[in-house]
């Protein structure tokens, strides 16, 4: 986590400002709500230098608006948007202030709301402004996320400005679809809302800003009821539109940038038997968290310099370094003749002391000058050198990845550092280790991922434990007989999609529910979002 001293004083206030070819498309869906109505009361919540000001004195609808009320925390902005506004021609004023102590006792009186809420992590935020953004969230029934992230609350208190019948069109970060901070935000739309279309646009689409952003539009409506469709247009390579209906629920919106049969099918196959959610058989969780693997992960070359051989253990230290689905001790002994560092530092208390050893005494001290003892993780241990290992688990799991999350058999039992999962079969469950292996790679397990994951700049993709759990996984006792098939092939591709597609052939003939034609279907549907996510790496500006 970055401190307020690492980033640029822009970040630190959200202001990034909002491009024309976005400020013309929320002008343009607003005015299809509005219809014919004048003497509109517009709010724009943090109106930076005026974008959406000059966007509007561009439009038709200049003339039928009655006041605009911008609120911008910043003097020097406030001043470029109240001339923007007077250029226009409209009535109204910019109002310098927080827009969190602007909202306090103030009417839902405005017909219009445009915005580009302050994208402003946590940790930036002020207490006093936390303060204010819990007791906003708390007072429209969305409790326990409005701290994530500045953009929230501001939406929120935004959108409750609005009379009833006043539309909204906003431009927010695509992690009001797919995160989890938000499922509170999305439950309130659909409480509150009606008549929600939510644009896409291509990756990159914000170049000033390290977020992939959409717009959002809708009408407010007090008696609002779910289910409630929603109309998406993704503006991705042209146009294309379709809707589904939404249902308020704790999982994320991620699952309707499918097409509805796309998403269909996906729902279909949850209800074969032979499908189950990944904690219903296997547990994973985090590895050990060293405080500076750097430090405490070693190669062979250190080990035998320092004398270090007896708190020595094998490591796995990256998932890239497994090259199939099965890792043995032959490979680990390959990677520590390879000078990798192959080895994690156990100073066990059940060990003798390294500071009873001349030359590991001497690792320690070495260890001191580089302040590794100051870190976070190791100055709260006593002593600062004792990690906490867990031991190994039967199954690895890459955290991040980038195509797709991969599972290996741990049969050299070697440890890992928290960018690696351990996994253990339940008691009880009909499966072993390595059939869970020999199934994981397939479309449905890796959409499911897709849709319960995580992505970041550069398209990574990331599971936390609980989206772990969530996966979808087949449950086929002896699918291990394949293993050392898959394993071959996996080593020995160049294209990691091989894998999946031998994957999903074995599973059409073990499970007949998952015949050729779903497995396709669920393949597109993983395509479609797995593209989308990797097309932050090369994508260019929406036009």
């Amino acid at each position: 986590m970055r401190t307020r001293h690492e980033v640029s004083d822009d970040k630190l206030r959200g202001g990034f400002y909002s491009p024309d070819v976005l400020v013309e498309l929320c002008i343009r869906r607003s005015a299809e709500l509005l219809g014919g109505r004048s003497d509109l009361r517009v709010l724009e919540p943090s109106a930076g230098d005026g974008a959406f000001l000059r966007g509007v004195g561009r439009s038709d609808m200049a003339g039928r608006i009655q006041a605009v009320e911008a609120v911008e925390i910043f003097a020097g902005e406030a001043t470029k948007a109240a001339d923007a506004l007077n250029s226009a021609g409209m009535q109204g004023r910019v109002v310098n202030q927080n827009v969190l102590q602007w909202s306090q006792g103030r009417g839902s009186d405005f017909d219009w709301v445009l915005a580009n809420p302050p994208y402003v992590r946590f940790q930036f935020i002020s207490d006093e402004d936390k303060q204010r953004a819990k007791e906003i969230s708390a007072g429209l029934g969305v409790a326990g996320t409005s701290v994530s992230n500045l953009w929230i609350p501001v939406f929120l208190l935004s959108l409750s400005k609005l009379r009833d019948g006043g539309v909204f069109s906003v431009i927010l970060p695509t992690e009001f679809l797919t995160g989890v901070s938000a499922n509170a935000v999305r439950n309130w739309l659909l409480a509150n809302t009606t008549d929600l279309t939510i644009d896409l646009f291509e990756p990159g689409s914000f170049p000033s800003v390290l977020q992939e952003v959409l717009i959002l539009s809708g009408r407010a409506s007090k008696g609002a009821t779910a289910p409630s469709e929603i109309q998406f247009r993704d503006h991705n390579s042209g146009t294309r539109s379709w809707s589904h209906m939404v249902t308020a629920a704790s999982g994320t919106w991620t699952n309707y940038l499918l097409l509805p049969e796309q998403n269909d099918a996906l729902a279909a196959v949850k209800s074969i038997s032979s499908v189950k959610s990944l904690s219903s058989v296997a547990r994973f969780s985090v590895s050990t968290v060293t405080g500076a693997n750097g430090y405490f992960c070693v190669d062979s070359t250190k080990v035998k310099a320092y004398g270090l051989e007896e708190w020595a253990i094998p490591l796995l230290p990256r998932s890239r370094h497994a090259e199939g689905l099965v890792y043995t001790s032959v490979e680990q002994q390959a990677l520590a003749d390879a000078s990798q560092p192959a080895w994690l530092l156990s100073f066990a208390a059940t060990k003798s002391s390294p500071e009873a050893h001349e030359l590991a005494q001497q690792y320690l001290e070495d260890g001191v000058g580089l302040e590794i003892d100051q870190r976070f993780k190791c100055r709260v241990r006593a002593p600062w050198y004792r990690v906490p290992v867990v031991p190994p688990g039967d199954l690895l799991l890459s955290k991040r990845s980038n195509r797709y999350p991969r599972v290996i058999s741990n049969h050299a039992k070697v440890v890992t550092t928290d960018t690696i999962y351990k996994g253990q079969i339940l008691a009880g469950s009909p499966i072993t280790a390595d059939d869970f292996t020999a199934a994981f790679h397939n479309s449905l397990t890796m959409l499911s991922a897709e849709v319960e994951g995580r992505s970041f700049g550069g398209g990574v993709l990331e599971l936390v434990p609980s989206e772990v759990n969530a996966l979808q996984v087949p449950i086929v006792p002896g699918a291990a007989s394949g293993l050392a098939r898959l394993d071959k092939i996996s080593r020995a591709s160049d294209d990691p999609e091989v894998l999946i597609e031998a994957t999903d052939d074995a599973l059409t003939r073990l499970i007949p529910a998952l015949d050729a034609q779903t497995m396709t279907a669920l393949s597109d549907a993983r395509h479609t979002l797995m593209n989308r996510r990797l097309q932050r790496t090369h994508s260019k500006f929406y036009s």
